[in-house]
């Protein structure tokens, strides 16, 4: 009797399960006509230049979000479908997106319908400050890289004091620049701090930060890095060394890096003759280093090599070291990816030598290979 009763049971909850199945795929799938095809990802992949599309296949929903500088009254579809496919429009075809478009893929004799949506990033750049403006910040440094990151992005350029961000302030920003520089410690500004919790909102629904010299803590301070190594640090008045300092991009990496988008998304960054790329030739020298000390990450229990550990751990891709460390011990440029819970991305730029300005008033033979990094993040930042 026992056995009887289970048995019927269970095919009771077999039936529901069959025809609360059946009810579901009558419901959701509503983007084909007659059967369904025999094939249900018929389109694969749809692109507008770089930027790939989110497809939900089963509701015929396709949803792209494009750079800041996009024209959607005229863009480019480059689809991908299973063999046989004919989608109107079709592939290579140039469209009007500023409101939805239907896209149509017929197979086998049976259609399917699609509508894409697409929306364009927020466009400003914005330097934010514990200064009011540009002309009081007191750092050469910091007054050197807000000034040119304004004469960079001009009309999309947006200065931000601290004592004004609100998550509102920052509705039409995609990239975040904070650079921070002082002397005789590492501590970051209190009004950078009490806007923590802006900032963490901003990552968090999406938004993108380029953090500079000891700025690079602010990953700690709103949550994102949780290593607990960015250790190495460094505030002193600096010296004279005649030296050309350089740093290393992936020569001496077990992976090698030197075609991120940081060297060469939108500039392309020169190496030397050992494939180091040079920032700053001899001269006065501050050495303000916000690094990471990966040492921890050795040893037992930690066999990818550092910078692989870091990255499982973490989620901290290293960009560059100092030129010449083959051990992979101490970070300077590390791009931190959204995840389940940020879905902004952070690059993080600690090196010491990549100074905005020359104390001693020489002029730095490399200061576009600086520049060049820092644009080429902000740059591809954008497009995230």
């Amino acid at each position: 009797m026992k056995n009887k009763f289970i048995n019927t049971f269970q095919l009771k909850y077999v039936l529901l399960l069959v025809i609360a199945t059946m009810t579901y795929s009558c419901e959701e799938r509503l983007n084909y006509e007659d059967e369904l095809p025999s094939t249900l990802n018929i389109i694969e992949s749809i692109k507008i230049g770089k930027t790939s599309a989110t497809i939900d296949n089963l509701s015929g929903v396709i949803n792209f979000v494009l750079p800041s500088d996009t024209n959607l009254n005229s863009v480019v579809l480059d689809i991908k479908s299973t063999e046989g496919v004919i989608s109107t429009p079709a592939t290579g075809t140039t469209v009007n997106l500023t409101n939805p478009l239907e896209l149509t893929a017929t197979s086998g004799g049976k259609t399917r319908h699609y509508i894409i949506n697409a929306r364009v990033l927020p466009n400003q750049i914005a330097f934010v400050s514990d200064a009011s403006s540009i002309e009081t910040i007191v750092d050469d440094d910091v007054k050197a890289a807000a000034q040119w990151a304004k004469n960079t992005y001009g009309s999309r350029f947006v200065f931000i004091p601290f004592s004004s961000l609100t998550i509102n302030s920052l509705k039409t920003v995609n990239v975040v620049f904070f650079f921070y520089d002082t002397q005789g410690t590492s501590a970051l500004p209190q009004v950078s701090l009490d806007k923590k919790n802006v900032l963490t909102q901003y990552l968090v629904e999406g938004g993108k930060m380029l953090l500079g010299g000891m700025a690079t803590s602010y990953a700690e301070v709103i949550g994102r890095d949780k290593s607990g190594l960015l250790t190495i640090k460094g505030n002193g008045i600096g010296f004279v060394d005649g030296g050309t300092w350089a740093i290393d991009g992936g020569v001496n990496f077990q992976n090698d890096q030197r075609n991120s988008p940081i060297y060469n998304f939108t500039q392309v960054i020169s190496t030397d003759a050992n494939g180091y790329f040079p920032i700053h030739n001899g001269g006065y020298k501050e050495d303000h280093n916000n690094l990471w000390d990966l040492g921890s990450l050795l040893g037992p229990g930690h066999q990818k090599g550092q910078f692989a550990e870091f990255e499982n751990l973490y989620g901290g891709k290293v960009l560059a070291v100092w030129a010449g460390v083959s051990d992979e011990c101490c970070p300077g440029i590390i791009e931190f990816k959204s995840n389940s819970v940020y879905a902004g991305t952070i690059i993080a730029i600690g090196v010491g030598g990549m100074e905005w300005a020359m104390n001693d008033g020489s002029t730095n033979a490399y200061a576009s290979n600086i520049q060049g990094i820092y644009r080429n993040s902000i740059d591809y930042l954008n497009t995230k």
